[in-house]
C-alpha cells in the first residue's frame, strides 16, 4: 500500500511536468513574438522619451524629463478655481456619485477610494492654465488631447448604446435576423480609406448625396468638413456607421446567454420593459458590456485614419487628435524622443481608464 501511495504522487508529478513542457512549447512562439513586437518597442519608447532623438540625424542626447516638461508645462502657468469650471464640476459630481453607495452601505473599498482620489487630482490639475502673457510649451498637444476626449465622450456612448439597442431589437427568432446582422456588420470589414472616401463624397456640399436630398426641402448645403462647428460631428457620424455593427454582433452573442425564463418570470411579476432591462438584461450581459466599453474607449482614443483622410486635423485645429499629433511630431518634425513621450502619456491615460472600467464594471463591490 505504501508503494502504491508513493507511486501515485510520482505519476501526478510526471504528468504535471509533461503538461508544463507542452504548455511552454505551445506558448513560446507567441511569447517570443509578443516580446519582440510589443514589449521591446514599449521599453524602447520609454528609453527614447528621455532623449533628444532625431529620426534622420545622429542626435541621441540625454535630456532627462525635458520632453515631459515640454508636454505638460509652459511659461507663466497659474492655477484658478474657475478655469474649466464645467468639466471640473462634472468630475466633482462623478466623485460624489462614486461615494454615495459605499457611504450608504458604510463600506468603502480601497479601489473606490483610489478612484475618487484620482478624480479629485484631475479636478485640481484642470485648474492650471497660462496666465496673461503665458503660454504652454506645446499648445497643440492640449488642443489634440481635448479633441480626443471630446470625440471619445461623444462617440463611445453612441456606438455602445446603438449597438446594444440594435441587438435587442433583433433579439429572438424573427425572420431575417441574420440578414440584418450581416448588413449592419458589413461596414466594419471595410478599410478606413474606403469608409472615409464614401462619407467624404456623401457629405460634400457640392456633389454629395446628402446635399441633393436636402435641396428639395429648401435646406442650403452644409460644409460639414469645412466648418469648425460640424467637422468633428461628421467624423463621429462616420465612425458610428463604420463600427457599430461589430458591437451589435458582440451584444447579440451576449444576449443569447441570458435565460429567457427570467423574462417570463418577470412578466408574471408585473415587471415592465425598463425593469426587465435594468434587472435582467444588463446584469446578464455585464461582461460583454465591459468588453465593448473597454475596446471602444481604447479605439476612440486611437482615432486617426478618419481624421487624417477626411479633414487632416482641420479646419484649423478643430479635429486634430492625439495620434495625429504624435504622428506629425515623429515623422514630420523628426522628434522621435518627444513623440515617444506623447505616446507613453496617451498609453497611460488609456491604461488608467481601462483599469477603472474593469474595476467598477467587472465585478460587484464586496
Amino acid at each position: 500500500m505504501a508503494a502504491i501511495a508513493t507511486e501515485v504522487p510520482e505519476q501526478v508529478r510526471r504528468r504535471r511536468r509533461t503538461g508544463l513542457k507542452y504548455g511552454i512549447g505551445f506558448t513560446a512562439p507567441f511569447m517570443l513574438l509578443y516580446a519582440a513586437f510589443v514589449l521591446y518597442p514599449v521599453v524602447q519608447a520609454v528609453q527614447m522619451s528621455f532623449f533628444d532623438w532625431d529620426l534622420l540625424g545622429s542626435v541621441r542626447e540625454f535630456i532627462g524629463i525635458d520632453n515631459y516638461v515640454r508636454m505638460l508645462w509652459g511659461e507663466g502657468i497659474t492655477w484658478s478655481m474657475t478655469h474649466q469650471f464645467g468639466w471640473r464640476l462634472a468630475l466633482l459630481a462623478l466623485a460624489v456619485g462614486l461615494m454615495i453607495r459605499p457611504l450608504l452601505n458604510r463600506r468603502i473599498t480601497g479601489w473606490r477610494l483610489a478612484g475618487v482620489v484620482g478624480v479629485l487630482v484631475l479636478v485640481f490639475a484642470l485648474g492650471f492654465h497660462p496666465a496673461e502673457g503665458g503660454f504652454w510649451f506645446d499648445p497643440e498637444f492640449w488642443v489634440a488631447l481635448q479633441n480626443t476626449l471630446v470625440f471619445t465622450a461623444i462617440s463611445t456612448p453612441l456606438i455602445v448604446g446603438l449597438g446594444l439597442g440594435m441587438a435587442m431589437a433583433l433579439q429572438g427568432r424573427r425572420r431575417g435576423v441574420r440578414v440584418y446582422q450581416m448588413v449592419f456588420f458589413l461596414p466594419y470589414i471595410l478599410p478606413v480609406s474606403v469608409v472615409t472616401l464614401v462619407w467624404t463624397y456623401f457629405l460634400s456640399p457640392n456633389q454629395g448625396l446628402l446635399a441633393a436630398l436636402l435641396a428639395p426641402l429648401g435646406i442650403d448645403p452644409v460644409p460639414w468638413l469645412a466648418s469648425t462647428d460640424t467637422a468633428m460631428l461628421a467624423i463621429v457620424i462616420t465612425t458610428v456607421w463604420w463600427t457599430v455593427g461589430f458591437n451589435l454582433v458582440l451584444f447579440a452573442a451576449g444576449l443569447q446567454d441570458v435565460d429567457p425564463s427570467l423574462y417570463e418570470a418577470a412578466s408574471l411579476d408585473g415587471a415592465g420593459a425598463w425593469r426587465k432591462f435594468v434587472s435582467i438584461t444588463l446584469p446578464g450581459i455585464r461582461h460583454v458590456l465591459l468588453l465593448v466599453l473597454v475596446m471602444q474607449v481604447i479605439a476612440s482614443f486611437q482615432v486617426f485614419g478618419q481624421v487624417n483622410i477626411m479633414t487632416g486635423g482641420g479646419p484649423g485645429t478643430s479635429t486634430v487628435v492625439a495620434i495625429q499629433h504624435i504622428y506629425e511630431t515623429g515623422f514630420r518634425d523628426f522628434e522621435l524622443g518627444y513623440a515617444s513621450a506623447l505616446s507613453l502619456f496617451l498609453f497611460a491615460v488609456m491604461l488608467v481608464v481601462s483599469v477603472i472600467q474593469m474595476r467598477f464594471l467587472g465585478k460587484d463591490d464586496k
